[in-house]
């Protein structure tokens, strides 16, 4: 696929998808008029820099998730996202204490904040 195409599967700009493929995040070969093409693989790829881009990772860390993935070596990256769970837990844990005295609908707003990201949380790993 040449990269307008994928633009237009992945909903991403073409310029978005240059750099990723610029910071070694996408696979590209080249035509022999020179044009870059892309794998069908390149979209689940970028599924998964979308997902990790909303938990604010760095491209130096979603390069290492990928190659990771690419190498299946996933043990570092499973201690990270562990870790990262446990973090959470202890926020969670933390905000139900001050939650316990606050207004019902301020629970409510917290709580579907704290849904969304653990949905988001879920998709990431069942992408790797």
């Amino acid at each position: 696929m040449r990269i307008g195409q994928v633009a237009k599967l992945s909903g991403l700009s073409t310029r978005t998808i240059d750099y990723y493929t610029s910071n070694k995040l996408l696979p590209v070969t080249r035509s022999a008029s020179n044009y870059r093409l892309y794998s069908e693989d390149v979209l689940h790829t970028l599924e998964r820099i979308k997902l990790l881009k909303k938990q604010r990772m760095s491209i130096e860390e979603i390069r290492k998730v990928i190659q990771s993935i690419e190498d299946e070596d996933l043990e570092p990256i499973m201690n990270e996202v562990q870790a990262e769970i446990a973090c959470l837990q202890k926020k969670l844990t933390s905000l139900e204490e001050k939650l316990k005295d606050a207004p019902q609908e301020e629970k409510k707003k917290v709580y579907r904040t704290l849904e969304t990201k653990l949905l988001d949380v879920m998709k990431l790993l069942s992408l790797m």
